[in-house]
């Protein structure tokens, strides 16, 4: 009984710190079968091993070194993850478990009078079960409860590998330094020690981690607030460039009084040379695409000249009474999907792209479904698409910009795609 509830909980132990890696890297190599196949059998003869060896020991500060090896491999061949994050993220969540553990390993040296070695090497009992079980619930609870740790894992493992190693090293060394200790024999003041050190290491990464994911957050929202404000700034340029287009506009009627003047005195070379003038400059402002709502013309058109140079087809289905938006907020949210949707299409076969756009109201909703041809599965990484340009933190935002949008009116934004095409619907 007791062999089965130990070895249960170390398989539980190495199943959780995949499981979290999972949540940040998740996209596979392939979607064969064969591969998925492959990989669990690879988990469960890598899993026997580490249990193999916890049975043996129930802390070891060399064995998880090597076996993360293993892992490492293991993960790699079947997931598309950076072959150094993944054995520093085992190797750091192994290393924090493993001195959680010491303050128990003590305790019962201290109980029994024995070595910590004697004690790590005797056979396994129920209470390194419980405090393993306690452990694991805890992480579970965590990554469960609070959204923002994996977030800041992400955070972690995309830009400060190097604050991972320095808390491991740090980490190791002090777990080395115990199994050197438990050689010789603990007293109490060890034990209180260990605890204390544990406590200010656990500390201490929250502090940095917490310090971290704020200056995050604060440089995201940064981010945010300047692509909107970027957007409404060219907003207001097109607002200004329809109200210059209206005041030409208004100036027709003065034109055709004084064309009809010249015609009936008979004046029609000088007719003639106006009409020419007006026809070419009615020309230059001639909008491809008429909805009914000014500012919304002027952004489709300026979006439809870059579509055409691109040769993108574009279909447009408008049926509309009311738009709920801000024209600065329909701008962001328009100028953002249309952004997306181009640079998506534009690397399909020149036959294949295409974007269509319906924007109507139903039952007194206001509905907006964009669809584009695509090429390639997104990536989503907690819930969030990842942009596939190099600087991940300083594009891809503008969904997330959509998103806030969407939710200051109490809307619903979906996504459904394959490898092939991409649609967003959003309802408010």
């Amino acid at each position: 009984m007791l062999f089965v509830c130990y070895s249960f909980v170390q398989l539980i132990e190495q199943f959780l710190g995949i499981w979290i890696l999972h949540k940040v890297y998740s996209e596979q190599r392939s979607q064969s079968k064969v591969i998925k196949s492959l990989w669990i059998i690879q988990f469960f003869v890598v899993a026997t091993l580490f249990v193999w060896n916890a049975w043996g020991s129930y802390v070891s500060n060399i064995a998880f070194l090597i076996g993360n090896v293993l892992w490492t491999f293991s993960y790699f061949l079947c997931f598309k993850c950076p072959f150094d994050v993944i054995y520093i993220w085992l190797s750091f969540y192994d290393v924090m478990i493993l001195l959680l553990k010491m303050p128990l390993l003590i305790l019962i040296g201290l109980q029994q009078h024995k070595f910590l070695y004697e004690v790590n090497r005797e056979t396994r009992n129920f209470a390194e079960v419980v405090w393993s079980l306690g452990i694991e619930f805890l992480i579970v609870t965590l990554v469960i409860k609070k959204k923002d740790i994996i977030k800041l894992l992400r955070l972690l493992l995309y830009k400060y590998k190097k604050l991972l190693i320095i808390i491991f090293c740090i980490e190791w060394c002090m777990l080395t330094y115990s199994m050197f200790l438990g050689k010789q024999g603990f007293t109490p003041i060890d034990f209180v020690l260990h605890l204390i050190f544990i406590i200010c290491a656990v500390l201490l990464m929250l502090y940095l981690t917490l310090n971290i994911l704020y200056q995050e957050i604060k440089n995201e929202n940064i981010l945010l607030d300047a692509i909107q404000s970027n957007l409404q700034n060219q907003n207001d340029k097109l607002q200004i460039f329809y109200n210059q287009n209206n005041q030409q506009i208004h100036d027709i009627k003065h034109i055709m009084v004084y064309l009809r003047s010249c015609l009936e005195s008979g004046n029609t070379e000088e007719a003639l040379a106006l009409a020419c003038n007006f026809t070419n400059s009615l020309l230059g402002m001639e909008r491809r695409v008429w909805t009914g709502f000014s500012f919304l013309d002027f952004v489709l058109n300026s979006k439809k000249m870059e579509m055409d140079e691109y040769e993108i087809k574009f279909e447009l289905e408008v049926d509309l009474y009311e738009i709920p938006l801000q024209d600065a907020e329909l701008g962001v949210i328009l100028g953002n999907l249309f952004d997306n949707a181009i640079e998506a299409a534009k690397k399909s076969e020149q036959f294949k792209r295409r974007i269509f756009l319906k924007i109507c109201n139903l039952n007194e909703m206001f509905l907006l479904h964009l669809f584009n041809s695509n090429t390639q599965m997104p990536v989503i990484v907690d819930d969030r698409f990842v942009t596939a340009k190099e600087d991940k933190y300083a594009h891809g935002l503008g969904v997330e910009s959509v998103k806030r949008i969407v939710e200051k009116y109490n809307g619903d934004i979906s996504f459904q795609y394959d490898d092939e095409h991409f649609e967003v619907d959003i309802l408010i």
